[in-house]
């Protein structure tokens, strides 16, 4: 009888034994972790968004995660390539500007987001070329002289795309054809200026425009788009080279295996997913940068 309850005792610990066993192996005598991510909008909201990430990863790794509040993407930036940040969200371009930099670093993880009015289902968004609705544009060549809105130097969708594609479909150097570039600061930034009527159009990104959609920033009507860049592959997760294998495999399986945790976050995302990606998935934009 003894050796039977022993028996049941020893198989109701093994799961404990074998979690805690992947735990102190994943530690890879880390004490704690640093977040954070590029400033899309406004900083502090998006660190509550990533609350129940963050939390998802400090249960599962045993290891206290401070979220760091970026002020941009060159401070996102340089905190992963330099090691200060072991995990991090960064833009497309702006991980391959890290990459050049550190190419110790690795893309691991991109979020599947819900399909909106401008943006497709999926690992994909693009850059959009958007003017208030009402207004009196629209045909890009009718904005020559215009005032446009950028969102920050590195950004993918709301600069480096739109001067490298744009100027093909107007047959002018970008710096030529607009009569005045303003830097927002970010995405949200950006739109805000649009609405406010301080710029006559802005790039942005698309998932930005769906996100002011459904937060009733905007309705269906408000905006005009009169651009679309190609298809872009979605923010990466981002580890630093300092990161040791074994946090990153735990790391990578918690943010891709289901859980209450995860799917709060992906709520909060509106997103259906987070998949596994490598770095082959951002070189297309090579040529951009």
């Amino acid at each position: 009888m003894m050796i039977r309850v022993l028996a049941i005792l020893v198989a109701l610990m093994a799961p404990w034994s074998s979690a805690v066993a992947e735990s102190r192996q994943a530690t890879c005598q880390t004490d704690s972790l640093t977040f954070t991510l590029i400033p899309k909008k406004n900083i502090d909201e998006q660190l509550r968004e990533y609350r129940p990430l963050i939390s998802l990863i400090r249960e599962g790794t045993g290891l206290p995660v401070d979220m760091v509040r970026a002020s941009s993407y060159e401070s996102v930036i340089d905190g992963v390539v330099s090691g200060a940040a072991e995990i991090a969200v960064l833009g497309p371009a702006a991980y391959l500007i890290a990459y050049r930099r550190n190419p110790g670093i690795e893309a691991f993880a991109s979020l599947a987001v819900e399909g909106g009015r401008f943006t497709p289902a999926g690992s994909f968004y693009h850059s959009i070329l958007i003017v208030r609705n009402e207004g009196v544009f629209t045909e890009p060549a009718a904005l020559r002289g215009a005032r446009i809105a950028l969102s920050d130097p590195s950004s993918t969708s709301g600069t480096l795309i739109p001067k490298a594609s744009f100027p093909q479909v107007v047959g002018v150097p970008f710096d030529r054809f607009f009569g005045a570039q303003v830097f927002a600061g970010g995405h949200d930034k950006a739109l805000d200026a649009l609405l406010e009527k301080k710029v006559d159009a802005a790039f942005v990104s698309s998932a930005r425009a769906d996100e002011y959609l459904k937060r009733g920033r905007i309705t269906e009507d408000s905006l005009r788009v009169l651009w679309t860049s190609p298809a872009l592959p979605y923010d990466p997760f981002v580890f630093s080279s300092d990161l040791c294998p074994g946090l990153r495999h735990t790391i990578t399986r918690l943010m891709t295996s289901p859980s209450d945790r995860l799917r709060a976050f992906l709520e909060g995302q509106h997103a259906s997913g987070i998949n596994r990606v490598d770095h082959g998935a951002y070189e297309v934009l090579e040529d951009f940068l």
